[in-house]
């Protein structure tokens, strides 16, 4: 997919990946609606946009309110006459705790951000997108939380992010040809989203102090967000549906995978047959008899 003259609607676009995506875009020639719960931020990176040469758009949206996803549609293709990429980027972090520790608003907050947010964006998205007949490519943000468990304490953003991939993967089986879905998983980028409970919503817990030194360690240790950015673009040009940036992430999907192979071939080995419960081969099986 080729990006110059392209339009895209990013949200949580007001800083970290989103930023750097947006002004990637930017550079590439594309014009950018830059989404963010920040209006300043959301108009801080529209007017970066607009110092590389490309249209911008600035919106407040809270992408767990599906009516703001549905005016930041509007306004796009209002300003830009059509719109082709929608990167569902905005997403929170709640910490570390065991999974019994997680209150029941931590858990509601980070569903409602990073999955029921991605749900309204496709929502309000695709069906433009299909009826529009374009080339056009939805790209999720998922983590390589997606992929297996990098590290205990963080089973709720993990389950989220788990969920991105689930909802994904479904997807891109569901839309036509020309409608590309895309699912983003990177390891360490220096973000904030270690700030994401100073923008808690009160109806959830409210705002709570960050820890700084999330901040600093990312900033020393972290892959640049401008780093990944890049080669997300390069790997959309390619219609790629995992977006990677961080190679060792490899090691955790096969973590899951060899602890899944071993226990099919120890617990419920394959034998000749052994697809007559296979929920969509007798689907086919009587929708194939039905039509004879």
């Amino acid at each position: 997919m080729e990006l110059a003259g392209r339009s895209a609607v990013i949200t949580g676009g007001g800083n970290g990946i989103g930023r750097a995506i947006a002004l990637a875009l930017a550079r590439e020639g594309a014009n950018v609606a830059v989404a963010d719960l920040e209006q300043d931020a959301a108009e801080n990176v529209a007017r970066e946009v607009e110092a590389l040469g490309a249209k911008a758009l600035a919106a407040r949206v809270d992408v767990t309110r599906e009516e703001d996803l549905e005016r930041l549609a509007n306004d796009a293709w209002a300003a830009f006459g059509s719109v082709e990429l929608l990167f569902n980027n905005a997403g929170v972090g709640a910490g570390r705790a065991p999974a019994y520790g997680f209150s029941a608003d931590d858990v509601r907050w980070i569903l409602s951000v990073n999955v029921e947010g991605v749900l309204n964006g496709i929502r309000v998205f695709a069906p433009r997108f299909i009826e529009g007949g374009r080339e056009s490519r939805i790209v999720n943000t998922g983590s390589e939380h997606s992929l297996g468990i990098p590290f205990p304490g963080s089973s709720v953003y993990t389950a989220s992010k788990h969920a991105v991939l689930a909802i994904s993967d479904v997807l891109r089986a569901e839309l036509p040809e020309h409608v590309g879905v895309s699912v983003f998983c990177p390891g360490w980028v220096a973000t904030s989203i270690w700030r994401s409970s100073e923008r808690r919503p009160e109806h959830l817990g409210g705002p709570r102090e960050a820890n700084p030194a999330g901040g600093k360690l990312s900033a020393e240790h972290a892959m640049s967000a401008a780093e990944a950015a890049d080669m997300v673009l390069q790997q959309i040009r390619e219609g790629r549906f995992y977006l990677l940036t961080h190679p060792h992430v490899i090691e955790y999907a096969q973590t899951r995978w060899n602890d899944v192979e071993v226990a099919f071939a120890e617990q419920a080995p394959r034998y000749e047959g052994d697809d007559r419960y296979d929920v969509a081969k007798a689907i086919a099986r009587l929708r194939a008899a039905r039509a004879g």
